[in-house]
């Protein structure tokens, strides 16, 4: 306690040390002002020079003092004591609150644009971080495309469990859930149907149900629909899904018109089904070439695969391309998101998981990690062999980077 007391004291004596000495700078050049305006100053002092080069330093640092913030203080104020004073006090007030707010507000300073590193007030939160929201424009919601999605989320009435633990996640709508939200579903326009009609984006606003923020678009028929958000949307901004749309963030247009090389999102899958790739948040595809039937199209995940050249798509990269780097830093903020804690396997019996039993901290048992159904759990491929897609994959998906 007493290294932090120390610490504190030593922090404050410094803000008021800083605010001390701009206060003696501002004194300085209101008073060096004062003098270079009478000549007879000059003139009578014994031992100074008349030449202007002896009160170049002095110069400089006047003019320092005055090309900075205080500066309309110290013209309006030069020649009036009281008034100087008065200015040197309400620069040191200044100076001392923005000392307090840079401490109090937000601990760690920002590491990226939308992250901010929460202050270290508990051993939870330190080194966590959080969303600073500062992209979203409004905090309401267009409601007549809002609806509560009412769901079970995989908890039947007649079963206690359905599927495997940290699979499941609640809504928050129930009254068994006081420490959640209940969370509303904006109904999204992945198809871009609205084909051939300009549209403006009025909002950029937060959607529960996904990690990147959506936009809210008003078209000319007056009609309003939800969109995903991409890196380089503004309100005001002009949006037009057609064939013949020019190639820039926002507008969608199918693939065998998209330029080599360009940047896609909310690609389809199967023409007319809605966009259903790359659509979370920093995701994008990239096209590489196209012949007469297909577009290939590199995935996020890196495969590399073929696509239908009737698939719309929308260019651009979507937005909060810093979602990865948020570290919820506590079990408490997982349970306001919805999710639900699971137990481990190794901490079950023998007939519930194929890691439990044994005595005390018995090892798993097995040469790789296992489902709770006996399947391996780390790199078996899920993907059914066979299937007619196969096709349409040129080169396989790579292992992630510290991935098993």
């Amino acid at each position: 306690m007493d290294g932090m007391a120390s610490r504190l004291l030593l922090s404050r004596a410094r803000t008021a040390a800083t605010a001390l000495l701009c206060t003696a700078l501002i004194c300085l050049g209101a008073d060096w002002g004062v003098a270079r305006q009478s000549t007879s100053f000059v003139s009578v002092a014994p031992g100074v020079s008349a030449s202007p080069a002896a009160w170049r330093p002095l110069g400089s640092m006047q003019g320092l003092v005055k090309a900075g913030p205080l500066s309309p203080l110290v013209k309006a104020n030069a020649g009036r004591p009281f008034g100087l004073l008065l200015s040197a006090v309400c620069a040191s007030a200044l100076l001392l609150r923005r000392a307090r707010v840079a401490r109090w507000g937000k601990g760690k300073p920002q590491t990226t644009t939308g992250v901010r590193v929460r202050k270290p007030k508990n051993n939870a939160l330190r080194n966590s971080s959080i969303a600073t929201f500062e992209e979203l424009t409004t905090r309401k919601r267009y409601d007549p495309l809002c609806f509560m999605h009412r769901r079970r989320f995989a908890r039947p009435r007649h079963s206690p469990i359905s599927l495997a633990s940290g699979t499941g996640r609640e809504s928050g709508h129930t009254h068994k859930m006081e420490d959640k939200h209940a969370r509303v579903y904006r109904i999204i326009d992945f198809g871009r149907t609205k084909r051939g009609m300009y549209g403006t984006i009025e909002t950029i606003e937060y959607d529960p149900y996904r990690n990147a923020r959506i936009c809210l678009v008003s078209y000319e028929d007056g009609e309003r629909r939800y969109i995903l958000h991409a890196v380089g949307y503004f309100v005001g901004q002009q949006i037009i899904s057609g064939t013949d749309a020019p190639i820039f963030v926002g507008n969608a247009l199918p693939l065998d018109k998209v330029p080599i090389g360009t940047m896609v999102h909310n690609v389809e899958m199967n023409p007319g089904d809605g966009g259903a790739v790359a659509r979370a948040a920093g995701q994008s595809a990239i096209v590489l070439s196209r012949d007469d039937r297909y577009v290939t199209v590199k995935m996020p995940s890196s495969e590399v695969r073929l696509l239908d050249k009737r698939n719309w798509c929308t260019i651009g990269k979507v937005g909060r391309t810093e979602h990865q780097l948020i570290k919820l830093g506590k079990a408490g903020k997982s349970r306001q998101l919805g999710w639900r804690p699971h137990v481990r396997g190794s901490a079950k019996n023998a007939c519930d998981h194929p890691h439990g039993g044994g005595e005390a901290r018995s090892p798993i048992g097995h040469k790789h990690q296992m489902t709770p159904f006996g399947k391996c759990a780390k790199g078996l491929h899920t993907r059914k062999p066979g299937m007619a897609s196969d096709k349409f994959i040129l080169i396989r998906r790579k292992k992630k980077s510290g991935k098993n």
